[in-house]
């Protein structure tokens, strides 16, 4: 797996973007494009985490800079905001059943849990709690966290509709992921997506950059 994470800064409505320089300026972009040869590409996850809900405005020498993080509660999100977005240049997988099964059903009942997907497709638990969720840069799809053992634990594994169905969400996100280049993408209602088979075709389908 070949990767790399960009900064791409969206205006309040949307229409207009531009994308981090290697010299710290700023070009007008169309969000979630291909890299370039002078776009700063990042890969230290620390890097990657700062840019999570920076605010910014314009300059005139550099185009964009830095004008702090939206507050807890800047629910509106009103401005120029950073987003971190990922370029893969090797194909995606299609996420496994088998381990996501294994995986809730290692969880303990009672603990919250985040069940996501990171970078590589591999289901994983994290620990809700205890662990950075909004500005984690592992998350590529990630479900409600759980505490009861309707959900995760053993016995959450026997109801099969259940697993089905989160399979089905998990794999309609990790397709949104790749199509939007977005980190920490919500799993989908039910209602809103595509059949799980069109879904797995979209996947295998997709071209990397």
């Amino acid at each position: 797996m070949k990767l790399f994470f960009s900064v791409d800064a969206l205006s309040l409505l949307g229409d207009k973007a531009w994308r981090l320089q290697e010299d710290k300026s700023w070009r007008v972009c169309n969000f979630g494009e291909p890299l370039t040869s002078n776009d700063a590409k990042l890969t230290e996850k620390k890097e990657v985490s700062s840019w999570v809900n920076v605010r910014l405005k314009k300059d005139k020498a550099l185009g964009l800079k830095v004008n702090g993080k939206a507050g807890m509660f800047d629910f509106l999100m009103r401005g120029i905001f950073a987003h971190v977005i990922i370029h893969r240049l090797s194909a995606a997988p299609i996420p496994n059943k088998d381990i996501m099964i294994q995986t809730i059903a290692q969880a303990e009942v009672g603990t919250p849990w985040l069940l996501y997907l990171d970078l590589a497709g591999n289901f994983r638990m994290l620990h809700s709690e205890q662990t950075l969720i909004i500005a984690n840069p592992d998350i590529a799809v990630r479900g409600e966290i759980a505490s009861s053992a309707s959900f995760i634990g053993k016995e959450a594994i026997k109801n099969e509709e259940m697993i089905n169905t989160l399979y089905h969400q998990f794999i309609a996100g990790w397709l949104t992921h790749l199509e939007t280049s977005r980190l920490s993408v919500f799993v989908p209602d039910t209602e809103d997506i595509r059949p799980l088979e069109e879904c797995i075709k979209n996947i295998q389908d997709w071209q990397h950059e």
